[in-house]
């Protein structure tokens, strides 16, 4: 039976809670390489906003960590839909950094290239962190979505993914049954050892990015991440089938889904009136949030047709410079004439390049003839 833990906390007395959640689930990391996976949406006040995973949880978690004897902790995550490339700022905006101390690392420049067969059989790039851990520690937010419902543990996976590629996803998943597929992938490509959730301020409304925020002031702990969006599910007031990641679940038999088998030692009674999300049409068209506001297919269509446009002014090229060249994974970028040569075809939109490059000489900006083929994409399906 999956064992769910809900612990009475505030971010002063989350370290209390995070001694509890590993007397209950005792991780073996003595000598071993712990990775430690947050959630760092974007650039926010994480005392006022809900979107980011608090300084102080992770800090609560690696202080116990330390006790614990790990050969090595690393702490990161990729970063969301309107911060692509810039990983070090949003940590240090949001207080992550602070959070992460000297366990920070970029995961975003050590990448590793996987071929998935669902939704859609494509190779992708991925957090080799986090792949190669040996113990997988994810610390995602109690979040509302607007398009997946909730933004849970299992979602938290979908982080594994960089850059521009979670954009893909969006722009060819056509509903949130498709999109679901993705979400599932990347929980089973490396399910974490233990999720410890920061229910302490946490979002409703059309999140990702929602402003609205309700006070839980509760950490939930379990195994089985599953098990554990089943249990926020019911936090919330939602039931399992609001959700198309957990019912994709529930149908595939990953982890455990019935809130009858799931142990649940604290006080996991529904929270009355929260403000959900109303179920999206597809997933470039929801309502996200602050910032972004409604998804639309424009939106997403731009970030698909992202690729590297260096500057050559900047760029140190000519200096030695091949840090985007020896970073990119698909080999987009090669050796060329006085500038770094680009093979827009090549690239996976993974942003590694703009987060090597160490002189402002390179962003992401959509290529005028990949816009174009997706334009052409779009009348050749119909898609409106």
């Amino acid at each position: 039976m999956s064992k769910v833990l809900v612990i009475d906390s505030t971010y002063d007395t989350c370290r209390e809670a995070v001694e509890k959640v590993f007397a209950a689930f005792p991780v073996d990391v003595k000598g071993k390489r712990v990775v430690v996976k947050i959630n760092a949406l974007k650039s926010c006040d994480p005392d006022e906003q809900a979107m980011v995973t608090h300084y102080k949880v992770i800090q609560a978690v690696l202080a116990k960590l330390e006790t614990l004897g790990p050969a090595e902790i690393l702490v990161g995550d990729s970063v969301g839909t309107e911060s692509y490339g810039n990983s070090e700022k949003i940590f240090c905006n949001a207080r992550l950094m602070e959070g992460a101390g000297k366990y920070y690392k970029n995961f975003n420049k050590n990448l590793q290239v996987v071929e998935l067969e669902k939704p859609f059989k494509r190779k992708v790039a991925l957090l080799k962190d986090v792949l190669d851990a040996d113990v997988y520690i994810s610390v995602p937010k109690m979040k509302t979505h607007g398009l997946t419902m909730l933004s849970g543990s299992v979602k938290n996976n979908y982080g594994l993914l960089t850059g521009a590629q979670k954009a893909w996803y969006h722009y060819y998943s056509y509903d949130p049954e498709v999109f679901a597929q993705i979400i599932v992938e990347m929980y089973k490509l490396r399910k974490p050892d233990l999720v410890i959730m920061d229910a302490i301020l946490a979002m409703e409304g059309f999140g990702p990015a929602s402003p609205e925020t309700r006070r839980v002031n509760k950490i939930l702990a379990a195994i089985d991440g599953v098990a554990l969006d089943t249990v926020q599910t019911q936090i919330v007031g939602f039931q399992l089938d609001d959700v198309p990641y957990l019912r994709l679940c529930r149908e595939i038999g990953l982890g455990e889904t019935d809130i009858d088998k799931i142990q649940i030692v604290g006080d996991a009674s529904p929270i009355r009136e929260w403000h959900r999300p109303t179920p999206p049409e597809c997933s470039y068209s929801y309502r996200a949030g602050v910032g972004s506001g409604k998804a639309s297919i424009d939106f997403y269509r731009d970030r698909v047709a992202y690729r590297p446009d260096i500057t050559a002014g900047k760029c140190r090229f000519g200096e030695g410079c091949r840090d985007c060249i020896a970073i990119c994974p698909s080999g987009a970028l090669r050796l060329g004439d006085g500038l770094p040569a680009l093979d827009p075809e090549k690239c996976f939109i993974c942003s590694a390049c703009k987060e090597a490059c160490n002189y402002q000489a390179l962003e992401l900006a959509p290529h005028p003839q990949v816009l174009e083929s997706l334009r052409q994409y779009e009348k050749e399906i119909g898609r409106p």
